[in-house]
Formats: structure tokens, C-alpha cells, sequence
């Protein structure tokens, strides 16, 4: 099956500018304007996908996609493969502050990710004003385009959130979430300000149940249903909102009931390591992958590989797998064999020596990067009934994920918290969701094998579970109030 290609919409080069301008470069020397681009039917839906693209490249940046693994412990870093400094072992130059818990604002690493996800919501946001406008539209395809607009600016917001605020746990009241952009120009007009954490998680949560209400029996883009937003994924990713929350009845409520009734079904255990090293086609069981870059002769552009992928002894990645996570897969658990172990020239005691490193199997050759899978569904379900004390639904959907996996099943409830949270960590590696979990779970940060890092825990509660916001972004809106610590 051929990967789904976003094209990217002239709506693209406007997001840079919302608010200063009502036009667009289209080609040097000439300009559209935005009415002009949503003109046609044509030309909407080009707009469309390009708000796919810019939500693709957004959630692709290294900085981002990384981020979550790296400072959870589940990663360390391959060495140097050539030249001067082969078999180094140091910290990419690019998440050295991150990694080391001293991100400033004033010259953050994930700026351009801050930036970059409210344009991808500005593109949502000027869709939506713009559906009712349109004649070309039926009511129920404006109701499609208006579904997956809602689905895209509150993931986005939810990607923001998990960065830059504390979790509902955290021990004060009162917590900042973020801003909740619902106008392409509301910053411009308003220098809006942070909601409260629990405000933002109400606008994330309205805005899917809206989408749900919406999403028409057809979908108006072409494409596999796991490339763009369906109700499925939707309901999925608002199933992940209320796990994060803390909502366990409604966490269960859409995790079964993605379960039953997506269509969708686990990877069986006898094709899952051959359906994630299938090139360009997603494990069988996704529910949303963005697909990799595809311009107009079909050259693919960049894809997860570019942090975890192994092509040669002298080209490969910078990221490999922590003994820390390696040592979680018993001998039996199938998962252990995606790991790629490759020996690679590593410098001790200045003499080069053969050490083996071990890539992850999930992103070689050209991979898209997979935000949703059903397996996520039933571990959030797991985890929900036990917070409900149903411990029975609990141990069936961790079990269904064991036993794919190849472990027996678990028949006790001894120790059953932990056992939930390090299934999430066993089946969810490089999936950028583990620092996410130790925070929302209150846990601390213990990183040990390959750590380089001048921070190698972090204890719960800290100030840096979060980022700062950029200093940028604060100049500009005098509204903004900066994460304590920074």
C-alpha cells in the first residue's frame, strides 16, 4: 500500500504570518489571497492537507518526537561514526539543554515546536472560520472538514500541554495549562492568557466531543482511513486526554469503546515484528500515522529514521535503546527481537573498541510516525479500570497485550500498578509517551545506563517536568505568565 502524500497547501506559507498579512507567496512575484485559495472545492481540500503537513513536520522535529524517551531513561546515544571523533560518546548538540534539565526561555530547543504547533492551529482555525463562508461545501462535507479541524487544534493544544504544564497531580492548586487558541487572530486582538490547567483540558475535551458529533458517515479526503482524522482516532486521542486528566470512568468509557467498535484489531502476535518492519505501510493495527513527506516526483523527505534509523556502519542515528529499557523485556517477550543490535567502534581509554548498541526496529527505512494504536487503547482502558478498582477488566486488557507479546498472562493483583505502567513503557518505547507518563503518575526520573547528562534523575514534583515558555513568545503578550523556575 502506497503512504497517503500531504500536499502541501499554499495555506502553508500564510501561517507565518496570520496577523500581519491577508496574503501569501505563491510563486516570486505573485501573491494569493486566502479567499482566493478556498475559492474551490479543490482548493479547501488542498488546504486541508496542508494542515496535515504542517502537523506532520511539526510533531516529526527531533526535539519533540525524542523528547519524551530521552528524558524518561529509554534512550542513550550511539557514537560518533566518523572522522576525528569517531567513537565519542556526547549528547547531540540540539537537546543538550533539555536533556540536562536547563532549558532557558530565552534560547529554549523547542521553540520553533512552540511556534510551529499554533500555526498548525492558526491552519485548523482558519478553516473552520472559513466552512460556512463556502458555497461549493454540502453541509455534511463542511461538517467533515470541520471534525477533522477541531480533532487537529486540540491535538495540537494537548501536544503543548504535556510540555509545558504540570499534570493534575502536581501538588499546588491552581496550575497554569496554556493558551487556547480558537482565532487565528486572538493573540493579535486579545494577548490572550493561560487557562487554568483544568480549563485547557475542558477546551481539549470540547473540541473532540464536537468532532465527534460531527464526523459524517464518508469522509471527504481520499486516502486510508489511518492517514487523516475518522471518529475512531478521535475518539482515541480523546480516550489519551482523559487518561492524562485523571477522568478514569470516561478514559475506559472511549478506550473500550475504540476497542469494540474501530474496526480495527490487534497485530497478531505472529505477524507483529514483520508488520512494523513492513516498508511504507503502518503496523496493521494504527489508528493515525502520519505519513512521511512525498513531493511532486515521489522523493520521500525525512521520516522518525532520521533519529533512530541504522543504515551502515558509518551512517546511523544518534538515538539507540538504554540497557534501562532493554533489561524490561523478558527472554520469552517477542518485543525484544525489534531491537536491531549493531557493534559499532566505541572510544574507551583512547582505543576504538567494538561495543554493541541496539536500534529499534519500529523506524527503519522510511517510517511514518504513528500518533495512535490500538494497543495504547487497551492499556489506557487497563489502567482505568484498575483507578475504578474493576481489577477483573484491568488484568483482561493488560493480558491481551502479554499474551500478544508472548507473556502469560497475570492472574494476580499483586503489584498490578506497576505492572501497568511498565507494560505502557514495554509496548509504547520510542513512541515519545514515557516521560509523560512518569509525570502525570508522579514519578521520578531515573536515567543509568549511557546516561551524559549533568541530571541523570529528576524528582517528583520538580519545575522541570515542564519547558519554558520561549522568552519570544512572552515579549510579544504581556498576558503570558513564564513556568516557575524559569
Amino acid at each position: 500500500m502506497k503512504k497517503l502524500r500531504y500536499t502541501t497547501s499554499l495555506l502553508l506559507l500564510l501561517l507565518v504570518q496570520v496577523g500581519c498579512s491577508d496574503f501569501l507567496e505563491q510563486q516570486p512575484g505573485s501573491q494569493i489571497s486566502i479567499d482566493e485559495q478556498l475559492a474551490t472545492r479543490e482548493g479547501m481540500l488542498e488546504a486541508v492537507t496542508g494542515m496535515y503537513s504542517l502537523m506532520e513536520s511539526t510533531l516529526r522535529f527531533e526535539r519533540y518526537t525524542v523528547y519524551a524517551d530521552l528524558q524518561g531513561g529509554n534512550l542513550k546515544f550511539s557514537p560518533t561514526a566518523s572522522g576525528s571523533n569517531q567513537g565519542e560518546l556526547s549528547v547531540p548538540f540540539n537537546v543538550q539543554q533539555v536533556y540536562n534539565f536547563s532549558d532557558t526561555a530565552l534560547e529554549s530547543e523547542l521553540e520553533s515546536f512552540y511556534g510551529n504547533s499554533y500555526s498548525t492551529i492558526a491552519a485548523a482555525n482558519l478553516l473552520l472560520e472559513h466552512l460556512d463562508a463556502v458555497a461549493y461545501l454540502s453541509a455534511t462535507e463542511r461538517d467533515a472538514i470541520a471534525a477533522e479541524a477541531l480533532s487537529v487544534r486540540a491535538l495540537m493544544h494537548f501536544a503543548l500541554l504535556q510540555v509545558y504544564a504540570q499534570d493534575t497531580n502536581y501538588p499546588e492548586a491552581d496550575m497554569p495549562g496554556i493558551v487556547y487558541k480558537t482565532e487565528t487572530l486572538q493573540e493579535t486582538l486579545d494577548y490572550a492568557p493561560r487557562l487554568g490547567l483544568q480549563e485547557t483540558y475542558t477546551a481539549i475535551v470540547a473540541d473532540l466531543e464536537q468532532a465527534l458529533n460531527l464526523f459524517p458517515d464518508a469522509p471527504i479526503l481520499e486516502g486510508p482511513a489511518y492517514s487523516y482524522f475518522r471518529a475512531m482516532s478521535t475518539e482515541a486521542l480523546l480516550a489519551r486526554v482523559y487518561l492524562a486528566q485523571g477522568a478514569w470512568e470516561n478514559a475506559y468509557t472511549h478506550a473500550t469503546q475504540v476497542i469494540a467498535t474501530s474496526g480495527v484489531t490487534l497485530t497478531p502476535k505472529e505477524s507483529y515484528l514483520e508488520s512494523w518492519e513492513a516498508p511504507l505501510q503502518p503496523v496493521s493495527e494504527i489508528l493515525l500515522e502520519l505519513s512521511v513527506p512525498v513531493d511532486a516526483d515521489g522523493a520521500i523527505g525525512a521520516s522518525r529514521a532520521a533519529q533512530y534509523g541504522y543504515s551502515s556502519a558509518t551512517s546511523y542515528a544518534d538515538y539507540v535503546a538504554s540497557q534501562d529499557l532493554l533489561d524490561l523485556y523478558a527472554a520469552e517477550d517477542i518485543r525484544g527481537a525489534l531491537f536491531v543490535e549493531q557493534e559499532l567502534p566505541t572510544l574507551e581509554n583512547e582505543q576504538l573498541v567494538n561495543r554493541p548498541y541496539y536500534f529499534t526496529g519500529k523506524f527503519q527505512g522510511n517510517p511514518g510516525n504513528p500518533l495512535l494504536r490500538l494497543s495504547e487503547q487497551y492499556l489506557i482502558a487497563a489502567e482505568a479500570a484498575y483507578q475504578r478498582n474493576n481489577t477483573d477488566a484491568a488484568l483482561s486488557n493488560l493480558n491481551a497485550i502479554r499474551e500478544r507479546a508472548g507473556l502469560p498472562a497475570l492472574v494476580t493483583t499483586e503489584n498490578l500498578e506497576e505492572e501497568l505502567f511498565l507494560e505502557r513503557r514495554r509496548e509504547l518505547a520510542f513512541e515519545n509517551q514515557l516521560f509523560f507518563d512518569l509525570k502525570r503518575l508522579g514519578r521520578d526520573v531515573n536515567r543509568n545506563d549511557g546516561c551524559l547528562s549533568t541530571a541523570c534523575s529528576l524528582n517528583y514534583p520538580s519545575n522541570f517536568f515542564v519547558l519554558p515558555i520561549p522568552q519570544s513568545t512572552i515579549n510579544l503578550n504581556a498576558n503570558l505568565i513564564q513556568n516557575e523556575g524559569y
